[in-house]
């Protein structure tokens, strides 16, 4: 079966994104991940703490890139107060969540191309991965992503927050199911197509065993060349899968 693509970032060919929240101890970083993303909280305070993990993570894993989750849904005050945190760490990319259409991905490239500046980096060098596919208007209007900026690298789903906004508690679709948390990988896929960038997925942390195995290859099969998770212990699934 051929791999889906994914892309390069630091050198190094993404296909498994371990997704971790803030924390003050060392991170360890699992050798099965190509890529580590940190989530902060809602808190401006996690903002300083999540800076300081990527200078430490450059110091012990150089070669290991490293993003951050921001929430597109952010007013322009608290997005340029949280840039202007994290941006002088220079993390190799974000992962955007809760997008909408073209419009907040090219209000993030502005924004991000602000902050770079400020922090007296060349602008575009920090690259985006967009999550459409956890609400249902970044579903529908996916497809305006395309052009927007060159520096988006993927355009992704999280089917577990969609399900959630349906009052879902979990979303474990066999083969040809036809809900519209099933259809969102398919639209997910598509709208990755048309902008010529991975397809990425974000796996249910609660999925283990065969069910983990089952929705890594389908997700392979499906055209999902990345997969991104919050948990550890599923990244020799990912690695088994992609090989």
């Amino acid at each position: 079966m051929p791999i889906p693509p994914g892309f390069s970032l630091a050198g190094r060919l993404l296909r498994a994104i371990l997704v971790m929240p803030v924390s003050t101890n060392d991170v360890a970083c699992p050798p099965k991940a190509d890529a580590l993303a940190i989530l902060p909280g809602n808190a401006v305070a996690d903002w300083p703490l999540a800076a300081e993990m990527i200078l430490r993570h450059r110091q012990a894993h150089p070669e290991i890139p490293i993003l951050i989750a921001v929430d597109s849904g952010l007013d322009a005050d608290r997005l340029d107060e949280r840039l202007a945190i994290v941006i002088p760490a220079r993390p190799d990319g974000l992962i955007v969540t809760g997008v909408r259409n073209g419009a907040d991905l090219q209000r993030m490239d502005v924004m991000l191309s602000v902050a770079e500046a400020v922090a007296g980096q060349d602008p575009g060098g920090t690259v985006i991965l967009a999550i459409v596919g956890d609400n249902p208007a970044g579903l529908l209007d996916a497809g305006s992503l395309a052009g927007r900026t060159p520096r988006l690298m993927a355009i992704g789903r999280n089917a577990a927050v969609l399900a959630a906004t349906f009052g879902i508690e979990r979303h474990s679709p066999a083969p040809g199911a036809s809900s519209a948390v099933s259809l969102s990988g398919g639209l997910t896929v598509l709208a990755a197509a048309k902008a010529g960038v991975a397809a990425l997925d974000w796996l249910d942390p609660a999925l283990e065993g065969e069910a983990l195995g089952e929705a890594c290859a389908r997700a392979r099969a499906d055209g999902f060349g990345i997969l991104a998770t919050e948990n550890p212990e599923q990244l020799a699934a990912i690695d088994a899968a992609y090989r």
